[in-house]
């Protein structure tokens, strides 16, 4: 039970906001009030995003029931999927970030690096069993040749051409850029006439440098990144946008990264 006795955390899908609201604080119940009368649209100031994002007992029970209730009234009750498969071509990195259990020096024994044949081979079998989308990213490795991301893009779409292909973190792309001396513009401009689709907004962790230097150093700045997201947008490839939390972030760095985002 919470602390006023309206429900737990594990139930709060079976009550509704007139349950909740008089159980609230001032400031977190006028701020989800807001939200729930203009619905989309709506811009809270920090000072009241920081106030959700810090919500605990009944606030945050508040807040989980007022977002249960927007996103009812704005997209229903209908859950949607695509049937995606990972493609991770390598394992190989140098950039170096503490949170990862994924990547290996290029001298470990359980390396891997997929060729283009493998890739192909595994969009194929994808797609004949179902999945409309490949996701392709892996370790960034020295000595890259400088237009490998291009041709994992041609390969799959020659292998499978009706495959959306999702591929490619912002600092894929930086380093992508740095391989070939284009620019940034040109370069997603070429990938995009190759096959990409969208664009993985990963990489992002935390958008703030203090955070990103603790969490991996050798990884592309806070500024880097919007580069690169609007530079995808103004040619009209869509992205997604990551943000990863529980490490060294606070709830702040939550809410500075999504007021970057809108």
């Amino acid at each position: 039970m919470s602390k006023s006795g309206i429900c737990d955390l594990e139930s709060f899908s079976s009550l509704e906001w007139y349950d909740v609201a008089p159980h609230l604080s001032s400031e977190v119940r006028t701020a989800l009030e807001h939200v729930l009368e203009t619905q989309e649209g709506v811009l809270l100031s920090r000072e009241q995003s920081l106030a959700l994002a810090n919500a605990e007992g009944d606030d945050l029970l508040g807040l989980l029931v007022a977002a249960d209730e927007l996103r009812r009234e704005i997209v229903g009750n209908i859950v949607t999927y695509v049937v995606n498969r990972n493609i991770n071509f390598t394992n190989i990195c140098f950039v170096g970030c503490k949170f990862c259990a994924f990547s290996r020096g290029p001298r470990e024994s359980d390396t891997y690096f997929l060729n283009f044949e493998q890739v192909a081979a595994k969009a194929i079998e994808a797609w004949e069993l179902g999945a409309t989308e490949v996701c392709i990213q892996g370790g960034l490795p020295h000595g890259l040749p400088p237009f490998y991301y291009r041709d994992i893009l041609c390969a799959v779409k020659r292998a499978v051409p009706g495959m959306h292909i999702h591929a490619f973190s912002p600092m894929e792309i930086v380093y992508g850029v740095e391989l070939t001396g284009m620019s940034l513009g040109d370069y997603l401009r070429m990938l995009h006439d190759n096959g990409l689709d969208t664009l993985p907004g990963t990489a992002a962790e935390i958008l703030d440098d203090d955070v990103r230097f603790v969490l991996s150093r050798n990884k592309l700045s806070a500024e880097q990144w919007k580069e690169v997201i609007r530079a995808a947008h103004h040619l009209g490839i869509r992205s997604t946008s990551t943000l990863m939390y529980g490490h060294v972030e606070t709830p702040a760095h939550w809410v500075n990264q999504l007021l970057h985002y809108r």
